[in-house]
């Protein structure tokens, strides 16, 4: 039996948009979550992309006053369209049918966003959990931030998606001036909007678990066709590789710039074409890494990077989806000792090598890490994979 709206005494109201699918034994979880907040939600949106199953009977029964869209299966991308659209909210968040939001979520989001009103995007960390839901809380596996090295927001989640969608809130106005979300992606449209909304937004940290993320099989569905998924690293590549082939055709090296004092001049060009090369690099699109890192090789004062080009180049081999392209021959980086990067430049672009040689070695992959071994002696050059070597050591033993 729903219960009667509790009243909200916020001068903010936040619509909870929820997408689902068949997903009957977990919907009731999610949204019961989002109506028990320490903050009331303004209104809770179920967008059903054509269940088969109990959804809406589910949906009728659940705690909370909900407002109930259906429509014919079109996938994930065209509910959460629906959905936004639909949405009256001054802060909008994006729930799955099958995660949890933490009972602090919501006042933690507004906190941050009341606390900073020139920014449109509140994110918080996530923590991953199998099983029931009641024992959400108990996980350990938490999403790592980003190191802080002073690098901008975007950049950093241009390197890596640390944030899916029901872990921070926008508000409407940026949302919707973002656009809808992809309907050709498989997976990854929360990665793309957020990247949309973050190049023309400022974000701020909720300094808070935001969502606890479930794990599990799922099925997937887009205007090309149905997927059934557990955590398949090669859709994850798929994707991301579409999501940055089209970024690298459309936005510009200034979107790559690495720091916010650094806006003109030699060092900025330089700065934000390096940062590109890396993160292209970074999505295994290694022939529009090449052009980028040729661009930069020839800028004025390239032959004597200076301390944050050191760290911009120091993610290069930091690939969160592994380079075993790399270690089976099916990419060849030899181009790296070819395109006129600087000798100081190289010890910095091996850096993530000597934790990947120790994954394999301890994983027993005696012959990859070989194999890794003469691959970085090749590209970098062996003085500049020792140095990096000592690097990382003395960074342990400070520790």
């Amino acid at each position: 039996m729903r219960t009667k709206p509790r009243e909200n005494l916020m001068s903010l109201n936040i619509s909870v948009v929820i997408p689902t699918y068949n997903r009957c034994a977990l919907i009731g979880e999610s949204i019961a979550s989002a109506w028990h907040q320490d903050i009331a939600p303004h209104e809770i949106i179920v967008v059903d992309d054509g269940s088969t199953d109990a959804t809406a009977q589910v949906v009728e029964a659940a705690c909370a006053p909900v407002r109930y869209l259906r429509q014919d299966n079109a996938g994930k991308s065209a509910a959460l369209n629906r959905g936004i659209e639909a949405a009256r909210g001054d802060l909008l968040l994006v729930l799955d049918d099958d995660d949890i939001l933490p009972a602090g979520a919501l006042a933690a989001h507004v906190a941050a966003l009341e606390g900073n009103p020139d920014a449109a995007i509140s994110y918080g960390r996530f923590t991953r959990f199998r099983g029931p839901g009641e024992e959400a809380h108990l996980s350990r596996d938490i999403e790592p931030m980003p190191d802080q090295d002073g690098r901008r927001f975007l950049v950093r989640l241009l390197e890596r998606c640390f944030l899916p969608n029901p872990a921070w809130m926008v508000r409407r106005e940026a949302q919707l001036l973002a656009g809808p979300y992809r309907s050709d992606l498989p997976r990854g449209q929360d990665y793309d909007m957020i990247l949309r909304i973050a190049r023309e937004n400022r974000a701020v940290s909720a300094n808070a678990v935001t969502l606890y993320q479930r794990k599990h099989i799922s099925e997937r569905r887009t205007r090309e066709g149905l997927s059934r998924t557990e955590n398949t690293v090669g859709g994850w590549i798929e994707a991301e590789k579409s999501i940055f082939a089209k970024i690298d055709e459309t936005w510009d090296d200034s979107d790559f710039a690495p720091y916010d004092d650094v806006e003109s001049g030699d060092e900025a060009r330089r700065l934000a074409a390096l940062q590109r090369g890396v993160v292209m690099f970074m999505r295994k699109l290694y022939d529009r890494s090449e052009r980028h890192f040729r661009r930069y090789a020839v800028m004025p004062g390239a032959d004597r990077p200076g301390a944050r080009e050191l760290v911009v180049a120091g993610s290069l081999m930091g690939c969160r989806y592994g380079i075993e392209e790399i270690l089976d021959g099916r990419e060849d980086i030899s181009w790296l000792r070819h395109v006129g990067l600087p000798d100081a430049l190289r010890p910095a672009l091996a850096c993530q090598l000597p934790w990947r040689l120790r994954e394999l070695a301890q994983g027993g992959r005696l012959r990859d890490a070989g194999q890794l071994l003469a691959i970085g002696s090749r590209t970098f050059g062996a003085k500049a994979l020792a140095h990096a070597a000592a690097a990382r050591v003395s960074r342990a033993l400070a520790r």
